[in-house]
């Protein structure tokens, strides 16, 4: 998490360490095709819900939910350029209720609709 790094690394002053940040940071890519609650990234930080959503802000830069929301985007980007996995599969993988929502997600973060986007040569 190099980017993150020097952002994380003043935090240790704060109930949210950089050590901290770090595991969670590690859990949330390990598990972004399975369910990740407020209350299991709080319990990995070894903090409260609420101080642990206000300390993951002020280390990260945006909110635990905001933050996973955007990393599943990012795996379901990597997941349609390597392959053929059907759209619904990766939708539900990544956490999606449906299809339908995961395309409006995808298309607002991309400007695209997930089917166009792989069809895209060269990404």
């Amino acid at each position: 998490h190099p980017a993150l790094e020097s952002r994380v690394i003043p935090t240790l002053k704060n109930k949210l360490n950089a050590y901290g940040v770090f595991r969670v940071l590690d859990y949330v890519e390990a598990n972004l095709e399975s369910e990740l609650g407020l209350d299991q990234m709080a319990s990995i930080a070894c903090l409260s819900r609420y101080h642990f959503a206000r300390a993951f802000k002020k280390a990260v830069g945006q909110s635990p939910h905001r933050y996973v929301s955007a990393r599943r985007l990012d795996r379901a980007k990597a997941l349609l350029m390597a392959g053929d996995r059907p759209l619904v599969e990766i939708a539900l993988a990544l956490g999606f209720s449906s299809q339908a929502n995961f395309t409006r997600a995808f298309t607002q973060a991309t400007g695209q609709a997930p089917g166009r986007y792989r069809q895209q040569p060269g990404l």
